[in-house]
């Protein structure tokens, strides 16, 4: 029954593949219309020559802004094949300024190097515009702050109108060359009007129209045609596939019964076998699962055995890297605090030993004062015992100047006292100088920095 099934739905999707082929030849579409125009890519327009053209627009095309003093600004847009431009600038034609655009006869000039192009649509135009002039009662006047821009199927080249504005190095001197006056005087003459435009615009759109209604009649009658020939067809087809549909569910009948005999016989003889492989299958599969199961819980019992070792062994080297840690620490403090102790014992020494010296010169310097005022007396009456006191004071004044840092104090108390004494001997007032630095060196033992002494000694 089943392939009875099958081999209709054969026959279906034969009949419908037949019907599909049909309506593809009735939807086939219709010619495209004679008028229509091909759509062709633009092409690239470059510049080629650098003789100028001329082509003139009367002054419908213009309109002003206000007038400022002598100044006006304006813009004039052309959107007519093949002329696709807007240019904007300031006219100043002095006292005229105000009637521009009101009364007399205006025409406007534009000079362009001939560079055709065309559009993805057909639509052919110019775009290498580059200098301007409007004539007011066929006199030209003042064009400044000149600039074009291209517009619809033209816009795409604007690198072209760039070039032609790099190829006019000054404004207006095209129309000052007499040997453009011809072409100039021709383009006035023939200066188109915006009014003139409109009514060719309107005749083209109307001869269009008419062209698209014709053609859209012929195209009607030709798909009146094709629908009847492509229904015909369908009927003489569907005649040829309803015998076929007959003839062929005879022959799928019959071709089932067969098959359906041999269908039951085979899946007898499928069923016994996947029986068979069933039970060797089971069986394979018990075998498989225990043994992994075995291994499984074997590589279970050896990975925790692993991991105790592991741990263990962890665990040691922990307890090891802690004792060594201690004992490195022990250690240190031990070495810092022995450090501190002998970097104590060493200041104190030091120390010690400064406030000896300092006692000692502070005795010498109380010595050498005693033995300094008896000699002071005799000098008064005899000059003769000041020489061997300088020696004495000497002596201990060289030893205070190592160990005192700071020397240009001393100096300069020096030279007070020695403008005083001038009278007397003159060693006798620097050694009661010195002395008092001997009182600064004693403020300084409170300071426990023994290696600056160092250095000095």
């Amino acid at each position: 029954m089943k392939k009875f099934l099958f081999l209709l739905s054969l026959a279906f999707i034969f009949a419908g593949t037949a019907f599909a082929q049909a309506q593809k030849k009735k939807a086939a579409p219709a010619p495209a219309p004679k008028t229509a125009a091909k759509a062709a890519p633009e092409p690239s327009v470059t510049l080629e020559t650098k003789e100028p053209s001329f082509v003139g627009f009367t002054g419908s095309f213009i309109k002003f802004g206000a007038v400022s003093g002598n100044e006006r600004s304006f813009t004039m847009t052309v959107e007519y094949k093949p002329w696709f431009f807007e240019v904007k600038g300031v006219a100043n034609a002095g006292y005229n300024t105000p009637d521009l655009g009101e009364d007399g006869d205006l025409i406007a000039i534009v000079a362009y190097y001939k560079t055709p192009g065309k559009a993805p649509d057909g639509t052919s135009y110019q775009a290498a515009y580059f200098d301007f002039m409007i004539y007011f009662d066929d006199a030209p006047i003042k064009i400044s702050n000149l600039n074009f821009t291209l517009l619809g199927p033209a816009a795409a080249s604007s690198a072209v109108l760039a070039q032609a504005k790099t190829w006019n190095f000054e404004q207006g001197k095209v129309f000052k060359m007499q040997k453009y006056d011809a072409s100039i005087i021709k383009a006035q003459a023939a200066a188109l009007d915006k009014a003139d435009v409109e009514k060719e615009i309107a005749i083209e759109k109307k001869r269009v129209a008419d062209s698209i209604a014709k053609e859209k009649k012929r195209v009607a009658d030709s798909i009146a045609k094709e629908e009847k020939r492509v229904a015909d067809s369908i009927a003489a087809h569907k005649k040829r596939v309803a015998d076929s549909i007959a003839t062929e569910k005879k022959r799928v009948a019959d071709s089932i019964a067969k098959a359906e005999k041999r269908k039951s016989d085979s899946i007898a003889a499928h069923k016994k076998r996947v029986a068979d492989s069933i039970a060797a299958h089971k069986q394979r599969v018990e075998d498989s699962i225990a043994k992994v199961e075995k291994k499984r819980n074997d590589s279970i019992a050896a990975h925790k055995k692993r991991v105790k070792d592991s741990l263990a062994k962890v665990r040691e080297e922990e307890e090891e890297r802690a004792a060594v840690a201690a004992a490195a620490a022990k250690k240190a403090e031990k070495k810092r605090k022995d450090s501190i102790a002998t970097y104590k014992k060493y200041v104190k020494d030091s120390l010690d030993k400064e406030r000896e010296e300092e006692e000692r010169a502070a005795a010498a310097a109380a010595a050498a004062k005693k033995k300094k005022k008896k000699p002071v007396v005799e000098e008064e009456e005899d000059d003769p015992p000041p020489p061997p006191k300088k020696k004495r004071v000497k002596k201990p004044v060289v030893e205070e100047e190592e160990d005192d840092p700071p020397p240009p104090p001393r100096k300069k108390r020096v030279k007070k006292p020695v403008v005083e004494e001038e009278e007397d001997d003159p060693p006798p007032p620097p050694k009661k100088k010195r002395k008092k630095p001997v009182v600064e060196e004693d403020e300084e033992e409170d300071y426990p920095t023994p290696p600056p002494r160092k250095k000095k000694k």
